[in-house]
């Protein structure tokens, strides 16, 4: 036993790597070369170019997951905070696959005011955050900073860039999620999944919870096939999480 112990030490991690790829590639069972979801994997196949929405894109982390696990046709970036949209542009400089757009996803295109947190930029949103309520208390996070920032709706933005189907739209813009959706009705008859954070209660001022979120997406034929854990207060509670929506007309 000591010398097959040693044996494996001496088997350099890359081809221990390699072997584990060969085997579940062998097998069929969904792995993620980057920090893409499983069920994402599961459930959008990589045997073609995808079009995705990355809204709430922040620095670019899920996008560029996307892009170690798939070929891309068009990926459209939004972000409200500025200050991250020169750090997008540098990451994905081809602007013939990448739209990067600098506004907040609501469901009117207005000027509006977007709540801006400098200790905890993640946190900034459309929406007023409770932040001496139990969910954000412990974060000692000051008062947000009211800005104007541009709002547009996902139908607006694909009906102008002309795009018949979005294979994903990833969501993540803390309590908002339900303006998101309800200015983007038409753009969820042409999505194949959405990939969504959610409230389990609000965390903001007239924010939405997944049960609201859940509404909107069984009334335009999506079935929920995964819920994936995120934020828990310091007790334990659990307050956010990650669900992944599948539009049951565009899914075989």
């Amino acid at each position: 036993m000591k010398s097959l112990s040693l044996f494996k030490r001496l088997i350099p991690n890359s081809f221990k790597q390699r072997g584990k790829d060969f085997l579940l590639d062998l097998l069929k069972i969904p792995r993620s070369r980057s920090g893409v979801s499983l069920e994402i994997l599961k459930w959008l196949p990589g045997d073609k170019a995808i079009t995705f929405l990355d809204i709430g894109a922040s620095i670019g982390k899920f996008s560029i997951y996307m892009c170690d696990e798939y070929k891309i046709e068009k990926g459209i970036l939004i972000e409200p905070v500025g200050k991250h949209i020169p750090m997008l542009e540098e990451t994905f400089p081809d602007k013939k696959t990448f739209l990067i757009i600098n506004a907040a996803i609501a469901d009117k295109v207005a000027e509006t005011d977007f709540y801006f947190n400098e200790d905890a930029d993640f946190v900034s949103s459309l929406l007023r955050i409770d932040n001496k309520g139990e969910g954000f208390a412990s974060l000692n996070l000051g008062d947000p900073v009211v800005t104007k920032i541009q709002a547009l709706t996902l139908d607006h933005i694909i009906s102008q860039q002309q795009i018949s189907i979005v294979d994903l739209i990833k969501i993540d813009v803390q309590g908002a999620e339900h303006l998101v959706l309800k200015g983007g009705i038409e753009t969820l008859k042409k999505t194949r999944l959405v990939y969504t954070e959610f409230s389990y209660k609000p965390l903001y001022e007239n924010s939405s919870t997944f049960f609201d979120l859940y509404k909107i997406f069984y009334e335009n034929n999506f079935m929920l096939v995964n819920i994936s854990s995120g934020y828990a207060s310091p007790n334990g509670e659990l307050l956010q999480g990650d669900a992944l929506f599948v539009n049951k007309a565009l899914t075989s």
